[in-house]
């Protein structure tokens, strides 16, 4: 019986899988190792592989100065995004920044993930953009404020998927384990400021998280929102297998 169900759960995932083929891979990081100088340029300052994960801690600054934005090296416009983040609590609960569609020049789309015992606006996801060096165009997206549809703790593991389809993002989430997304917000930006980008990560005082299983698709149907990533389709098999 145990085979039968671990089958027609494979074959599920299967169908599934074949749904989002002709997406492209852009970046799988499993973060083993040192940080990988094919997808990422980083920030020493803050940026470093601890346990088989990629560490953001940052204790100064003040977020707005060269310090506190490091970047991937992989341009992307329409996309898939699915990583796995614990947010810590220590020195303070930390919320995540993550920029995409980012360049160097300060020109980037901003998510901004805010647990439940996080200071600001607390199991929260908000949602800003910058147009270069001028931080009065630094702003938020209130419009696009969202509160999460259960408490995102730290010291917990979660996935987040983020999709992009021209001027058009979804954003799904999901605590570690669970066999499903849920959405938090669907918006759309009608100027489509930043049309292509890169990854990045904006710091600022009392930061401290770990990321994992980083995977981005150039098509937002890469992320399948039901099921593990490829890579785990083999482990599966080979439990069946025993």
């Amino acid at each position: 019986m145990r085979k039968i169900v671990i089958l027609s759960c494979l074959l599920a995932s299967v169908m599934l899988l074949c749904q989002t083929s002709g997406a492209e891979l852009l970046v799988a990081d499993e973060f083993k190792g040192k940080l990988n100088n094919k997808y990422w340029k980083g920030q020493d300052e803050s940026w470093d592989i601890k346990n088989g994960k990629l560490e953001i801690l940052r204790l100064g600054g003040d977020g707005n100065g060269p310090m506190d934005f490091g970047y991937g090296l992989i341009a992307f416009e329409d996309f898939g995004l699915r990583l796995d983040f614990q947010l810590l609590n220590d020195p303070a609960p930390s919320k995540m920044e993550l920029l995409f569609r980012a360049n160097e020049d300060y020109h980037f789309y901003q998510l901004i993930i805010t647990p439940i015992d996080g200071f600001g606006r607390p199991n929260s996801a908000r949602w800003y953009k910058r147009e270069g060096n001028d931080r009065g165009t630094w702003n938020e997206y209130r419009e696009h404020r969202a509160e999460f549809p259960f408490p995102v703790q730290t010291m917990s593991w979660y996935t987040l998927a983020l999709l992009g389809d021209g001027k058009d993002f979804q954003f799904y989430i999901k605590e570690q384990g669970a066999l499903v997304f849920e959405k938090v917000i669907e918006w759309s930006d009608p100027k489509n400021l930043h049309p292509k980008g890169v990854l990045g990560i904006h710091t600022n005082q009392l930061q401290h998280y770990y990321i994992d299983n980083l995977y981005l698709y150039d098509n937002p149907n890469g992320v399948n929102l039901a099921v593990e990533p490829h890579g785990k389709l083999a482990v599966t098999w080979g439990d069946l297998k025993r």
